[in-house]
């Protein structure tokens, strides 16, 4: 098991990076809250990880995160059976987790159905077998954010088109939503962090 990572970050996008360690680059996908805190390339960073297998070739993945806490409740969401890690990083990127442990506790499911790969009877799901499971994850202080600088518009809604294809949607839907949102007055001044996290959370 790789519980974290140390090194050079080396690149960084919406949904994931990549980090130099030991003369090894390391794909690394990511919730909003764990990319919010990385600094810029060049920077030496530390990032906590899960390391996901499936039976195919292709099938090791890597997963980072803000906190233990927020890898704990990762992990316990994908436990539940028909949700995989990306609908996992989907639900933490939309929410943070303290606000899912909060509502799992409250058995209030419906909020998490706005998000892309939560249906009703997956949400439902969720609240039934992670009532007890996720209030045993120690809550953390929302994490502190590193917001990276402006993008041109175009680049900027590339970046989020393709993590939102990341993220489980389709072009069509992707390049729809980011359309509808970048004719905000304040699409430029929100993070593509931002935008994404409004976009998996319906808004």
């Amino acid at each position: 098991m790789i519980d974290f990572i140390k090194g050079k970050l080396v690149s960084k996008k919406a949904t994931s990076f990549v980090i130099e360690a030991g003369g090894l680059g390391y794909a690394i996908n990511a919730t909003l809250p764990a990319i919010e805190m990385l600094g810029e390339p060049g920077d030496e960073v530390t990032v906590i990880t899960h390391l996901h297998i499936k039976d195919n070739p292709f099938g090791v993945n890597l997963y980072g995160f803000s906190s233990e806490s927020e890898r704990e409740c990762f992990r316990q969401i994908i436990s539940v059976s028909g949700i995989g890690p990306k609908t996992g990083l989907s639900i933490l990127s939309a929410i943070n987790y303290n606000e899912l442990i909060d509502l799992i506790s409250k058995g209030n499911y419906l909020p998490l159905t706005n998000i892309s790969g939560v249906g009703k009877k997956t949400a439902e799901r969720l609240a039934l077998e992670l009532k007890d499971k996720l209030g045993k994850v120690e809550p953390d202080a929302s994490p502190s954010q590193n917001k990276s600088g402006l993008l041109g518009e175009l680049g900027k809604s590339s970046e989020i088109i393709s993590a939102l294809m990341a993220l489980g949607y389709n072009r069509l839907e992707a390049d729809k939503l980011v359309r509808n949102v970048s004719s905000r007055s304040d699409f430029m001044q929100l993070s593509s962090e931002e935008v994404i996290r409004e976009i998996l959370r319906g808004k």
